[in-house]
């Protein structure tokens, strides 16, 4: 939970941003959450971008990530390009390194 507001911050930094605007797409997935909670935390954190529920842990288990937060960035092919495992400890530091690999 601690994250959410680090990752709206992030969505903010990136959409405004004029080399990355347009070229990133945000969207969270819940492991071990069902709809309603999404729901309910994607409100409570007023989180502005998609978010979905993996209620099965069946995502995390297909990426062979076993702990969350994983953040990742795909190109538009579905190559994985960036990888940051764990939390971001400040939304500027994820942007400089996501403005690193976006071409």
């Amino acid at each position: 939970m601690a994250q959410a507001p680090v990752l709206n911050n992030l969505y903010n930094l990136a959409n405004q941003d004029p080399a990355l605007k347009g070229k990133l797409k945000f969207m969270a997935v819940g492991k071990d959450n069902d709809e309603m909670a999404m729901k309910m935390w994607k409100a409570f954190h007023k989180v502005p971008f998609p978010m979905i529920a993996d209620p099965g842990g069946m995502f995390a288990k297909a990426l062979n990530f076993p702990n969350y937060p994983v953040t990742m960035l795909l190109d538009k092919s579905g190559k994985i390009i960036w990888v940051h495992v764990g939390a971001f400890d400040n939304a500027e530091e994820a942007l400089k390194n996501i403005k690193a690999v976006v071409k």
